[in-house]
């Protein structure tokens, strides 16, 4: 929920890949597919708001959620429902723009919402929300992309990330689950603060990375939990 990559393969594949910076007693379940009201999904869960950062849906899309939206903001709770739980209520609307018109973003925390729609063809969407005002930006989906939480990662930060994935970007010539889990698990390993795996005195660190790909019509999420050093696959429809 604090760094996500997407990168495309060919004209339909793809790899679409979180790090989960917070509380290490922010506890989360492995992903597992649920019946929610709009259909099957799969996701990790955040144990305490029953939400997540990242899914794929039956419905053929895939989201995922960073905290802020262009800067850092003021933590103003209570709010309405935790953006997690936004995230689930997302496969309630029939397109990106539906969900812009009849959300109700008032008084919820700020949020990048990026979601994947791969039906027909693959379809990159932007949503950030400031507290005030709705920002969209439909994307490139030939293009590789990278985002850092605003909350955690000021504009120099956001900045040197982007430059080491551009340079990451143009030294690698194979692009599979292990080369990127590896950009996402190794890079900027020796800055703590600001690396792609931070560690802020163990107050927030790098829990988790979890990866939805789609290679030759399959789709596969997996989770790297970092506390058990484990990688598991969870395949989708």
């Amino acid at each position: 929920m604090c760094t996500l990559t997407y990168i495309p393969i060919g004209s339909e594949d793809f790899y679409f890949t979180t790090n989960r910076d917070e509380s290490p007693l922010r506890e989360a379940l492995f992903p597992k597919i649920y019946q929610i009201d709009s259909g099957e999904v799969l996701f990790p869960k955040d144990k305490l708001a029953e939400g997540t950062w990242m899914m794929c849906h039956e419905k053929g899309f895939s989201s995922c959620l960073l905290n802020g939206a262009f800067e850092k903001h003021e933590h103003k709770p209570p709010y309405r429902i935790s953006r997690g739980v936004m995230v689930l209520e997302y496969g309630n609307y029939s397109s990106v723009k539906d969900f812009i018109s009849n959300f109700s973003f008032n008084n919820i925390e700020p949020f990048t919402f990026i979601v994947l729609n791969y039906v027909n063809e693959r379809v990159l969407e932007e949503v950030r929300w400031d507290g005030v005002s709705v920002h969209y930006r439909k994307l490139d989906t030939a293009k590789s992309y990278i985002w850092s939480s605003s909350t955690l990662y000021n504009k120099g930060a956001r900045s040197m990330r982007q430059k080491w994935f551009d340079d990451w970007l143009t030294k690698t010539t194979v692009f599979s689950k292990e080369t990127i889990l590896n950009f996402h698990t190794q890079t900027g390993k020796d800055d703590p603060i600001n690396g792609i795996v931070m560690n802020r005195k163990e107050k927030v660190k790098t829990l988790c990375v979890t990866q939805i790909r789609k290679e030759e019509n399959v789709l596969q999420m997996s989770y790297y939990d970092f506390e058990m050093k484990k990688l598991t696959d969870y395949p989708f429809k």
